[in-house]
């Protein structure tokens, strides 16, 4: 299945808001509660002005949304965020979505490394960020929750 990026726009709030609200992705979020849509959509237009974070929307060749992948510029750490829509998971697109995520990234941002948390029981996520070349800098405890951070650096993109 070939898919291409594009960047989130207004447009896409309710479709970003199904997305968060998935069980599967509730499940895999270290916040499991449900977001309401109000502050979705306060959220949602915030970050789609917000100039360190980059948003982006993939589409097949129908041109329907498969999923989203979110890196934020926080204040030390770029983090990123991946969510598949529940009609298209498992058919090996996560790793694709990191990987041509990370390359525009790098090439519109001046940063070199990208972080990944995640929860150690995730392991299909585990094992597509390490497919698309993440490494595992080391495991921690987030809430309460086992988790692992996961390293990309640029001179490997």
């Amino acid at each position: 299945m070939n898919i291409t990026p594009r960047k989130a726009t207004e447009i896409d709030l309710d479709l970003y808001f199904d997305w968060t609200n998935d069980t599967n992705t509730r499940n895999n979020s270290f916040n499991n509660q449900v977001v309401d849509y109000q502050t979705h959509t306060s959220w949602f237009l915030r970050k789609l002005v917000d100039k360190n974070t980059l948003l982006l929307v993939f589409e097949n060749e129908e041109q329907i949304p498969v999923g989203q992948v979110r890196i934020e510029q926080k204040l030390s750490e770029n983090i990123i965020g991946i969510s598949i829509d529940k009609n298209f998971r498992g058919l090996g697109l996560a790793v694709i979505m990191l990987e041509i995520s990370c390359k525009i990234f790098f090439e519109e941002f001046d940063e070199k490394t990208i972080y990944a948390y995640i929860k150690k029981v995730n392991l299909a996520s585990i094992k597509s960020f390490k497919k698309a070349g993440f490494e595992e800098e080391k495991e921690l405890l987030i809430g309460n929750e086992p988790s692992y951070l996961l390293v990309k650096n640029k001179l490997y993109v």
